[in-house]
């Protein structure tokens, strides 16, 4: 993992600027610019991945005002995933989703996340024909907000009857149980998370 963690400009852009384009109010955007992030003007090439978490952590406490920080967070990592596919660079990895299918997408979960980033390890362990462990190396505080990403990825796959469970979270790793009914070209999907992850271990192999 790199000595110092880098949250890159298209990442900044997909969600404060992309998806959240009209929803930031006043507050949330004089809260943000405080702390080191001013969406007025041009996005810096790189932010550490604590200011990240910080603006990650006052988005959904200003959009999301009431509800417990797990789910606000999961809500943001849904929405970054539409603000991703408006940018360049998200209009080409997400276009792969579909024909990769789900397997192949989650045996790219590093590629995939290392285009926002310099600091994502991930490991893949294979349970059954569809369901996986995926263990992260560092999610920071907010596990849920890359649960949130996963779901809305791996529904661009096609995939029905989709479940993400967190677990394992040691306050920077945390891995993911994915599961999924079989891929089909045009179906709608269901989605489910469990943002209490539970405290089983599993094991892992490196992809």
């Amino acid at each position: 993992m790199a000595d110092e963690l880098l949250v890159f400009e298209q990442t900044i852009e997909a969600l404060f600027v992309r998806a959240l384009s009209g929803r930031l109010t006043p507050e949330c955007r004089a809260r943000l610019r405080q702390a080191g992030l001013d969406v007025d003007q041009k996005i810096k090439p790189a932010y550490s991945f604590d200011a990240w978490m910080t603006f990650i952590r006052i988005a959904a406490e200003e959009l999301h005002p009431g509800e417990p920080l797990p789910m606000a967070t999961f809500k943001l990592g849904e929405i970054y995933v539409e603000g991703f596919r408006q940018t360049m660079l998200g209009r080409a990895v997400l276009s792969l989703l579909r024909v990769l299918g789900p397997r192949r997408t989650i045996a790219r979960a590093t590629q995939n996340f290392r285009a926002g980033n310099n600091y994502t390890e991930t490991r893949i362990t294979e349970l059954g024909a569809n369901q996986f462990d995926v263990w992260m190396n560092e999610v920071g505080p907010f596990p849920e907000f890359t649960a949130g990403i996963m779901q809305a990825g791996m529904r661009m796959t096609g995939v029905k009857e989709l479940r993400i469970e967190p677990f394992g979270y040691d306050g920077h790793a945390c891995t993911y149980r994915i599961s999924w009914k079989e891929a089909t070209a045009s179906s709608g999907v269901e989605g489910g998370v469990d943002a209490k992850g539970s405290r089983r271990a599993g094991s892992t192999r490196a992809l």
